[in-house]
């Protein structure tokens, strides 16, 4: 019984130790209360940028099922603080028709929008009165798509060169069927 207390004390500490020693790797909240909810995410107020002289088209490896050709202008992306991506995307149909768009995605939340439409002829961008952020589905190709290039490794870039460099790697081109 004597030597049950002196046991005791030292398993203690070696347990404390060792919890130590495995802790020391995690991260540190910084919020006061942990438990306590988060504030909801919030989209920044970002205006329109100004309408381009011209464009540094990139375009994007799309499955057999999209049958529009699509490109990025890599000159136009911008990565915002409140985690959204905003880029310019052209869509080119099979038969010439072009789709300028001002695009963004949120890459934690897997959704994207649109913010306005190019009028090439006036040199301007025109805002869209439904712009709504839309998740992307698993039988949406062309979105799951879009997120597998512009969110490397599910997470919004770290800079539009990650971006570019993202672009069309073979993990994030879709398979041909």
């Amino acid at each position: 019984m004597k030597y049950l207390a002196p046991a005791l004390l030292i398993a203690v500490a070696a347990n404390l130790a060792v919890a130590g020693a495995l802790g020391k790797d995690r991260p540190v909240h910084s919020k006061q209360n942990w438990y306590e909810e988060e504030a909801p995410w919030q989209e920044a107020s970002v205006p329109l940028i100004d309408y381009p002289a011209s464009f540094d088209w990139r375009e994007i490896e799309m499955p057999g099922e999209v049958k529009q050709r699509v490109f990025i202008d890599a000159g136009s992306i911008q990565i915002g603080s409140d985690g959204v991506t905003r880029f310019s995307l052209r869509q080119l149909s099979s038969k010439g028709a072009e789709n300028i768009s001002r695009e963004g995605v949120h890459c934690n939340e897997r959704s994207l929008r649109s913010y306005g439409f190019a009028d090439p002829e006036g040199k301007r961008w025109i805002e869209s009165t439904k712009a709504k952020w839309q998740k992307a589905s698993f039988g949406d190709p062309f979105r799951q798509t879009m997120l597998k290039n512009l969110c490397p490794d599910g997470l919004a870039p770290r800079n539009a060169e990650a971006l570019l460099a993202n672009l069309n790697k073979p993990d994030a081109r879709p398979r041909k069927k």
